[in-house]
């Protein structure tokens, strides 16, 4: 993901940079806006975005001057100045500050993209990294929930083994699992009782406290509702 932020003290240049962001580009995040040169030197510092598209006419710093400070500790930080003068002096100074592109206003939409797309090019192998990071991470997470589902096992107790906040992971396991982890959680235990109702002549009371349930007559409500049938009739009719 390539993390963008924007700083210009005009709102509708915000917008508008928004709107063709979001629109035209995938894996891409506004992680800020700005409206002054400290607001940017903060945000820079807290959110760590790849690429600063940074308006000249910033009120306090200028964009040349934030730009030096930035470049001096960032210097592979990617800075697009925006700026309202086609002159020698202004490009001088954008050379001299090191940023990395300077753009005419008004914005054309096809040169954001231009930028945008070509650091998400020659940056594949970070987003290939990260895909893999997040399936590693979904394995990992997976292959514990495999292992405890007969306990009474907790979204809190798996984000904290996966040192992540409970929000976090919830919002995340359901983005790579296509379900909430409760959903799931029940899915998996239905799974392995229809499994060892085929294969044994446990007793529902016993299996239902063998998946992880302290209440046998739960337990049968719960199948029904995944299944359609209660566990004995399940056993019937394999």
């Amino acid at each position: 993901m390539c993390k963008v932020l924007i700083a210009s003290d005009d709102a509708l240049e915000l917008e508008a940079l928004k709107i063709i962001i979001y629109k035209k580009i995938k894996n891409v995040s506004i992680v800020g806006l700005a409206c002054n040169g400290d607001e940017v030197i903060s945000m820079n510092t807290n959110l760590n975005p790849d690429i600063i598209f940074l308006d000249t006419m910033l009120p306090g710093k200028d964009g040349f001057e934030v730009t030096k400070i930035i470049k001096k500790n960032y210097k592979e930080k990617i800075i697009v100045l925006m700026s309202i003068y086609d002159n020698f002096e202004s490009l001088q100074r954008a050379l001299k500050v090191k940023a990395d592109d300077y753009l005419l206003k008004p914005i054309k939409p096809e040169k954001v993209i231009e930028i945008l797309s070509d650091y998400l090019k020659n940056n594949e192998y970070m987003l290939l990294d990260e895909n893999l990071s997040n399936e590693y991470k979904l394995n990992q997470t997976l292959n514990y929930i495999e292992k405890n589902f007969k306990k009474n096992i907790t979204l809190k107790e798996v984000a904290e083994y996966m040192n992540y906040s409970t929000t976090y992971f919830s919002k995340s396991f359901k983005k790579y699992v296509g379900v909430n982890f409760n959903k799931y959680i029940t899915q998996i235990r239905v799974q392995e009782a229809k499994r060892v109702l085929r294969e044994t002549n446990i007793s529902i009371n016993d299996l239902a406290f063998d998946m992880g349930y302290n209440e046998p007559n739960y337990f049968c409500k719960v199948f029904k509702k995944e299944e359609g049938i209660t566990p004995s009739e399940y056993r019937e009719k394999v």
